[in-house]
C-alpha cells in the first residue's frame, strides 16, 4: 500500500519545483540574451529565485544569492568577451542581488520567528482556540485547550465539518450569519457537543480574516451558567464585558507601544545603514576616482611620446572610454542621495535662486513666473532646476532666456521651464530622460526623473524644435500649495 503524502510534503515538493523552474529559466534568459547581445533586461529576473528560495529556505539564501550571482556574472564574462561596460555593470548587479539575498533572508528569519511566536501563543492559550473555512465550514486547526473542552483528539476534528460540534442548525446558521455580515462577532453563547454528548456551553469571539477563514476564541462557561441566578448572570457578564475590554486595550495599547518601539529600533538601524553604504560608496568613488586620474596621466604622457596615429587611435578610445568611467562615478554621487532624506515643501522662486547661484550665465536672462508656489518633493528638488538649467546652456546653443512659469489644471498644476534656443527633435522627445540617451546628454534628465518620482511628480518636454526646448513638470493635486514669501527671497525678472 501506498504511503500518502502529508499536505506539508506536498508544499515542500511545490516549492522546490518552482524554484527550480524558475532557476532554468533564468539561467536560460542570461544564455539566450546574452548570445543576442540584449545586457540590460535580463538581470531583473534574477529577483525571482532569489526571492522564491530566500521565502522558503531563508537561513540558505545569502549563500544561494551568493551562488547564482557568481554564475550570473561567470555568464557575462563568457559572453561578452570581458566587455568593460558589460563588467561593470555585471558587477554592479552582482552586488545588488547579493544584497537582495541579505536582507530578504533577514527579513524572511524574522518572519519565521514571529510565525513560531504566534503559534506558540496559540498552542498555549488558555482560551480555547479553533479556525475554519467560512466557506466550507471545515475546521483547519485547533488548540490543545479546545480539543480538551471537548474531549475530542485533533485528529478526529481537523478537517470535519462545523456541524459536528455545533449540532443545532440554526444557532449555527446565526453564528455564521452575524459572521458573515459583521467580519467579526463578539461574546456570542453557543452550545457545542463534546464527544462523550454532554453539552457544553462557550463564549464565542470571532473574526474573518482576509483568506476568508474564522478565527474563533471559546471560553466554557457551562459550569457557571448551571450555577447562577438570572440576575445574578447579568450583572457578572456586565463586569466580564468591562474586564474584558479593558484588557483587550490594555494589550492593544502594550503592542501598540512595541510595535513603535520595534519599528523606531528598525528605522534607526536602517539610517545607519543607509549611512555606512553611502560612506563606503563614497569612499570607493574617491578612490576609484584618483586610479582613473593616474590613468589619465599615464595615457597623456604616452600620447605625448608615441607617434604611432593607429596607437594614438586606440588611445584616444582608451581615453574617451575612460573619461565615460568618470562621468558615471561622478553621477552614483547624485544618485545616491535621492530618497535618503524626507521630501519637504520647496518654494520654486528659492529653489530656482538656488539652482542659478551655482551656474555661469552669460548673457542669459531668468524669468521666473510662478508667485509664491511650493511644491513637496524630494529634498533634492533644486538639482531638478540646475539639471534644467545646464540642459539649457549647453545644448541649447544661442538661449538668451530662460522662462519659469506654471498654469493649473483640474487634475494637476504644471510647472514648465522654457527657453528660446534650438528645441529638442521630434524623435528625440521621448528618449532623451531615457537611460540609453546618456552618452550624449549626460546623466542630468535621467536624474530629474528619479528626483520627481520619489513624490509621484512627472516631466515631459513638449517644446517645437527650432523654437526653443519646453519642459513640463507634472504636480498632482496635494502636492503643491501657494504661501505668502517670507521675503528672504526676492523673484528674478
Amino acid at each position: 500500500m501506498i504511503a500518502q503524502i502529508s499536505p506539508v510534503k506536498k508544499q515542500q515538493i511545490y516549492w522546490t519545483v518552482t524554484i527550480l523552474v524558475a532557476i532554468i529559466i533564468t539561467l536560460s534568459s542570461t544564455i539566450y540574451s546574452l548570445s543576442h547581445g540584449i545586457y540590460e533586461v535580463f538581470p531583473f529576473i534574477y529577483f525571482l529565485p532569489i526571492i522564491l528560495f530566500v521565502y522558503f529556505y531563508p537561513n540558505r539564501g545569502v549563500l544561494f544569492s551568493l551562488g547564482i550571482s557568481a554564475v550570473y556574472i561567470l555568464l557575462v564574462y563568457l559572453y561578452s568577451n570581458f566587455d568593460p561596460q558589460a563588467v561593470a555593470v555585471s558587477t554592479a548587479w552582482f552586488v545588488v542581488f547579493v544584497t537582495i539575498g541579505v536582507v530578504t533572508s533577514s527579513f524572511a528569519t524574522g518572519l519565521r520567528e514571529e510565525e513560531r511566536k504566534y503559534r506558540g501563543i496559540f498552542e498555549n492559550s488558555q482560551a480555547g482556540i479553533f479556525t475554519f473555512e467560512l466557506d466550507t465550514l471545515r475546521l483547519t486547526e485547533i488548540n490543545g485547550k479546545c480539543i480538551q473542552m471537548l474531549r475530542y483528539e485533533r485528529s478526529e476534528l481537523i478537517g470535519v465539518n462545523l456541524s459536528l460540534i455545533i449540532p443545532d442548525a440554526e444557532s449555527r446558521d446565526r453564528f455564521i450569519r452575524q459572521v458573515r455580515e459583521s467580519r467579526e462577532t463578539g461574546d456570542l453563547e453557543l452550545l457545542f457537543t463534546a464527544r462523550d454528548r454532554s453539552i457544553r456551553q462557550f463564549l464565542i469571539s470571532a473574526s474573518v480574516t482576509p483568506g476568508n477563514v474564522v478565527i474563533c476564541s471559546a471560553i466554557d462557561i457551562t459550569a457557571r451558567k448551571l450555577a447562577e441566578q438570572v440576575i445574578e448572570r447579568a450583572n457578572e457578564d456586565l463586569e466580564r464585558r468591562v474586564h474584558e475590554r479593558t484588557e483587550e486595550l490594555m494589550r492593544a495599547n502594550k503592542e501598540l507601544m512595541a510595535e513603535i518601539q520595534e519599528r523606531k529600533r528598525f528605522e534607526a538601524a536602517i539610517r545607519l545603514a543607509n549611512h555606512k553604504l553611502n560612506t563606503l560608496s563614497g569612499i570607493t568613488r574617491h578612490d576609484i576616482l584618483n586610479q582613473i586620474t593616474a590613468v589619465v596621466m599615464y595615457l597623456s604622457l604616452i600620447q605625448e611620446s608615441e607617434t604611432d596615429p593607429v596607437i594614438n587611435g586606440y588611445l584616444k578610445k582608451i581615453e574617451d572610454v575612460t573619461q565615460m568611467i568618470q562621468k558615471q562615478i561622478r553621477f552614483t554621487h547624485d544618485y545616491q542621495d535621492i530618497g535618503v532624506n524626507e521630501p519637504r515643501w520647496h518654494n520654486i522662486t528659492a529653489a530656482v535662486n538656488d539652482a542659478v547661484a551655482g551656474l555661469v550665465l552669460e548673457n542669459v536672462g531668468i524669468k521666473l513666473q510662478v508667485d509664491d508656489l511650493e511644491i513637496f518633493a524630494d529634498a533634492n528638488f533644486s538639482k531638478v532646476f540646475s539639471n534644467l538649467l545646464e540642459n539649457a546652456l549647453v545644448h541649447g546653443k544661442y538661449v538668451t532666456e530662460i522662462r519659469f512659469f506654471y498654469s493649473e489644471t483640474e487634475n494637476d498644476l504644471v510647472l514648465s521651464c522654457e527657453d528660446n534656443g534650438v528645441g529638442i527633435p521630434e524623435e528625440s522627445k521621448e528618449r532623451i530622460f531615457r537611460r540609453e540617451y546618456f552618452r550624449n546628454t549626460g546623466y542630468g534628465l535621467f536624474l530629474i526623473v528619479e528626483i520627481l518620482g520619489i513624490t509621484g511628480l512627472s516631466i515631459r518636454e513638449t517644446g517645437t524644435p527650432g523654437k526653443g526646448a519646453r519642459f513640463e513638470i507634472h504636480v498632482p493635486k496635494g502636492s503643491y500649495r501657494f504661501v505668502k514669501p517670507t521675503g528672504d527671497h526676492v523673484p528674478m525678472h
